[in-house]
């Protein structure tokens, strides 16, 4: 993973441009300085099943049957069932199972390793006299006709819950009389049979369970996830000294090639090797898409920081491999550590565009990814989002994005001279202390920080920003960071600068205020270190500021991803929404709504994998809502996702929800959209269904 920027156009080193902005007294040309053709190759990283596989798929074995009718001991089960890495829950055993309602309701138990899905198995043992239909038209046929051959589920056995399930596909429409009868039949062919529980994964599913009152008994997703003790979000394998955390997570205090084990799912997390939550995480909190961002591993276990497999080994340098099914954990040698950083990091520095010729405040609406330099990512961004406008909205209905206007780098660099940094950068940044001493370089930016806050902001330019404040609805405005290293293929940069709420009628002094402190987060201990890793040249990043009223009306906040991140077999959109007031991407202990919503077929088709912990059972986001956000997040990565170019396969999209008075429909907005990559192990490419 490596940063790379939208434009190849001339990438300008800041104390030269600095030099430049002083000697020509606002001069446009901003020529000066090396340019940089194309993006640098990513780092090299080690090979993530170099080392043993704690969760190695189950391995049938050489005698196993290819099916069964029936499973009567835990020794048939476990010749049968598979440790697929594609599931949404860990620490799973499955069962494939299809009924032959053509065979007097025969019912066959699959050897689901070695059949991971239905058709293949139909296909090789059940053609008969009636031969089977291509893959696609087994789809449509066996999981939406009535007209059905087959009726199709899966078993699966929850480790850590020690729960078992009678699970089919969350699109299948099956009447609610014949699922009844499926359930029982399977039910009773179970070793475990009266532990069988049926689990709906969508809205139609729970429709048919009150459609057969008594006959369906039922575990949910919610009940389920309260017996979850081990929940991967990033796998991977690698390296760093362990350190447990038993009290809140100082960021101040993280070292870059430390592994931590927290006993809270930290709001930030600084640049480490790799993250143990002791507590289950949103699926898209901020450390999630930090460690996602970063590719590396991130994991949550219940009880971690008390886990003799880690409190043996706090201190000591150690090898953390986060699988699919299962993580394992051992000392490493120093040098195979050393290596492994060294192979992680970028071998070469990465400059960022930049582009300081433009001082005029310019419309969201009106830049793109050609303007990034100017504008920053952020806004350059969501500026192509308000373009594809005519297409969104046919897609989903009223889409919106804020607005609002954007305070170009050029008006940064600006207040830095007028600070009197600009002699100071070279010389702070090359400082031997500074690069060799922590709590130095902590010290030296704070005082940057200080300077900047000190500085008198430009009178004309807090006209112009209060003129254009003046024309958004009365209430407040968000000051956001764009900068030109942030939200950027490879390089996410979530959450290493500020944004600051302001009053639409804000007077100068705090309009000021807010300006310096979101400019001043340039210079944060985090966002400094972490570009530092990824040896982005700290002279050529620049702060531009998104400025945007407030969504009116808002009733929900949400966060997407534009693919699987269980199953590259299965494309979906995966979204998280949380009713207005609660947080999606924070670490409070809350839960938020979370849906998997398959594309890959022209009808949609929703699961749901939790429900919102604010709202008493009641829906986040409507089965409406749920739709229109998934077609409209599939055009947007159809048409984004072909710009990223090979270091993102996903769109990592923010979004609210607004219920305007009156009854009048409910309103998209999309906030902020940015690249993201989503990696997959060999065993999540299984073929759909």
């Amino acid at each position: 993973m490596h940063p790379c920027a939208w434009t190849h156009g001339v990438a300008l080193l800041l104390a030269s441009l600095i030099a430049a902005v002083v000697a020509a007294c606002g001069a446009r040309d901003a020529g000066l300085g090396a340019s940089l053709r194309g993006p640098l190759p990513p780092p090299r990283t080690p090979d993530p099943w170099a080392v043993p596989r704690a969760d190695a798929p189950v391995r049938a074995p050489a005698d196993a049957p290819d099916f069964a009718h029936r499973i009567d001991d835990a020794e048939t089960w476990r010749r049968l069932a598979a440790r697929p890495e594609n599931e949404v829950f860990a620490r799973t055993e499955v069962v494939k199972f299809l009924i032959d309602l053509a065979d007097a309701r025969r019912l066959w138990l699959v050897q689901t390793e070695r059949f991971p899905i239905h058709y293949e198995f139909a296909r090789r043992f059940l053609s008969g006299p009636a031969p089977i239909e291509s893959h696609a038209a087994f789809n449509v046929r066996e999981y939406r006709r009535p007209d059905r051959r087959f009726i199709c589920g899966t078993v699966v056995h929850h480790l850590d819950a020690d729960a078992w399930t009678f699970e089919m596909l969350a699109g299948d429409d099956l009447d609610a009389p014949r699922i009844a009868e499926a359930f029982a039949q399977v039910r009773a062919a179970l070793h475990v049979g009266p532990r069988l529980r049926y689990r709906p994964l969508s809205a139609l599913h729970e429709a048919r369970v009150a459609e057969v009152p008594g006959r369906l008994e039922v575990v949910t997703t919610d009940q389920l996830l309260g017996g979850v003790a081990y929940q991967p979000l990033t796998t991977g394998t690698t390296y760093g000294v362990l350190r447990i955390v038993r009290g809140a997570l100082d960021p101040a205090t993280v070292g870059a090639q430390e592994i931590l084990v927290t006993a809270e799912v930290p709001d930030d997390l600084p640049m480490a090797m790799g993250l143990v939550t002791a507590r289950l995480q949103a699926p898209l909190a901020h450390v999630a898409l930090l460690s996602a961002n970063r590719g590396t591993p991130n994991m949550a276990l219940r009880g971690a920081v008390d886990d003799p497999r880690f409190s043996a080994l706090e201190g000591r340098v150690v090898r953390l491999h986060v699988g699919p099914q299962d993580f394992a954990i051992a000392e490493a040698p120093g040098a195979e550590a050393e290596a492994a950083w060294a192979a992680r990091r970028p071998a070469q520095t990465f400059t960022p565009t930049l582009d300081l010729r433009g001082r005029a405040l310019r419309e969201v609406c009106d830049v793109g990814r050609a303007q990034l330099g100017e504008v920053g990512a952020k806004a350059a961004q969501l500026g192509e989002v308000c373009r594809l406008g005519d297409a969104l909205r046919a897609a989903g209905g009223d889409v919106r994005t804020p607005g609002g206007f954007v305070i170009p780098t050029t008006l940064y660099v600006d207040h830095l001279v007028r600070a009197d940094i600009a002699p100071r950068l070279g010389a702070t940044f090359a400082e031997p202390a500074f690069r060799a001493d922590r709590s130095t370089r902590d010290a030296r930016l704070a005082a940057l920080r200080v300077s900047i806050a000190a500085a008198p902001v430009d009178a004309a330019l807090l006209r112009l920003v209060r003129a254009r404040l003046a024309r958004f609805p009365a209430g407040r405005a968000i000051l956001r960071s764009s900068t030109n290293a942030e939200d950027l293929p490879g390089f996410n940069g979530a959450g290493l600068y500020e944004s600051v709420v302001l009053a639409t009628d804000a007077d100068d002094a705090a309009l000021a205020d807010a300006l310096r402190r979101v400019w001043a987060s340039v210079f944060t201990l985090r966002g400094f270190e972490e570009r530092d890793w990824f040896r982005i040249d700290p002279l050529s990043v620049a702060m531009a500021v998104l400025v945007q009223p407030f969504v009116p009306h808002a009733v929900a906040n949400g966060v997407a991803i534009t693919r699987n991140p269980f199953n590259e077999g299965r494309p979906a959109v995966f979204l998280n929404a949380q009713a207005t007031g609660g947080s999606v991407t924070g670490a409070r202990d809350e839960v938020p709504e979370q849906h998997l919503v398959y594309t890959y077929t022209e009808q949609l088709e929703p699961e749901r994998l939790g429900r919102s912990s604010r709202t008493g059972g009641t829906d986040v986001l409507d089965a409406d809502d749920v739709l229109r956000v998934a077609r409209v997040l599939q055009r947007l990565h159809d048409t984004l996702v072909p710009t990223y170019g090979t270091h993102a396969n996903a769109v990592d999209v923010e979004f609210l929800i607004s219920a305007p008075p009156g009854g009048r429909e409910r309103v998209l907005y999309l906030v902020q959209a940015r690249p993201y990559r989503v990696a997959y192990t060999d065993g999540q490419r299984y073929p759909r269904r």
